[in-house]
């Protein structure tokens, strides 16, 4: 539909938006951002170009022109929108400064969350430096690829692509961690690195962590997620499981890809893991889920050593042993090695 020319500036001052009065006499008039609430008081990423009578926020990608402006603000259809902006009576009402979001927005369902990710993976491709990696962690290629382990995408251009094909694919990416949006623009965002799936006990993915290229970070792994991002999805620190899921007995570790390396080098064995010695949501309810009567704490050996990660892992210790009918034990090994994957790596290596 196209409409007469509405003076972008009027229709703001009419929606209540705050405006710099120190660029009203430019072509490009700023303003605070309804939409995003410019993170804090006192910002303005919205432009309100007069020439052309259209806005953009800089900052989430919001644009459009005085007609939709004032549609989405009031709650009203384009052609209300017109009919209010065009009528004799032109109420202005005081500037309210807009809010910024607190709520977080959720994680899509499991069922949904799996399939767009299934989905961007089968997609994806695994760079040989990270094939490489896995290879000296001790996994077979066979292994790898039923992982479904893949590379980020390290160009923007690659990352629009992904998202353009879940898209394109009926995927909602509105809820889903990692994709956001720029300029209006679906992308895929995060450091670069290789995914690893976290999946539950019926082996779907509840959320993907990057293992991150960036060797100079303390921090060697994140969880892909798009939280504080234009549209963007936060990610929970979810239990991975991986192994024989009708064992009884279960390895508890730290780091899904730590688990995946050991249970592979020990034939299978069922590993529960946590994302962190800190993160212990959802684990009492996976250990009752899987139905398992004995937990062998398998964590790294830098407890012995750090007092921080050894209080954490007796946290954790507590919150098991509140389950009924569980048996604890805990697995040690020689310090030398850190994590339970580089030692069961050892004994395969000299075998």
């Amino acid at each position: 539909m196209v409409f007469e020319k509405i003076p972008i500036v009027e229709t703001a001052r009419r929606c209540g938006l705050v405006l710099d009065h120190r660029t009203l006499r430019r072509t490009e008039v700023e303003a605070s951002c309804p939409f995003c609430g410019d993170h804090g008081r006192g910002k303005f990423h919205m432009s309100l170009n007069t020439t052309t009578d259209q806005y953009r926020c800089n900052l989430c990608g919001a644009h459009g022109n005085s007609v939709t402006l004032y549609a989405r603000l009031n709650g009203v259809t384009n052609k209300e929108a017109y009919r209010e902006l065009t009528n004799g009576d032109k109420v202005i009402p005081l500037p309210k400064q807009p809010v910024p979001q607190n709520t977080e927005r959720q994680p899509l369902p499991l069922a949904e969350r799996h399939a767009a990710y299934s989905d961007l993976l089968e997609h994806l491709t695994l760079l040989d430096r990270h094939r490489d990696n896995l290879h000296e962690r001790g996994l077979s290629d066979a292994r790898i690829d039923r992982n479904q382990y893949k590379s980020m995408p390290e160009t923007a251009r690659g990352r629009r692509l992904a998202a353009s094909l879940l898209r394109s694919l009926g995927h909602e990416l509105l809820g889903l961690p990692g994709f956001r949006t720029w300029y209006d623009d679906w992308t895929l965002s995060g450091p670069n690195g290789f995914l690893i799936p976290v999946r539950n006990k019926d082996g779907l993915i509840q959320g993907l962590k990057i293992r991150l290229d960036d060797g100079g970070s303390n921090r060697k792994y994140r969880w892909l997620s798009s939280r504080d991002l234009p549209n963007g999805t936060r990610s929970y620190s979810w239990v991975h499981i991986t192994g024989d899921v009708t064992q009884k007995r279960a390895f508890l570790t730290e780091g899904p890809l730590k688990g995946d390396v050991a249970s592979f080098l020990a034939k299978d064995a069922l590993f529960v893991c946590i994302g962190g010695v800190n993160a212990l949501n959802g684990l009492r309810e996976t250990l009752t889920g899987l139905g398992v009567t004995q937990v062998v704490e398998a964590m790294d050996m830098d407890q012995m050593t750090n007092p921080q990660v050894r209080s954490a892992v007796l946290a954790m210790r507590r919150e098991v042993a509140k389950i009924p009918g569980i048996k604890y034990s805990k697995y040690t090994w020689d310090p030398a090695y850190k994590g339970v994957d580089d030692y069961f790596l050892s004994r395969v290596s000299s075998m």
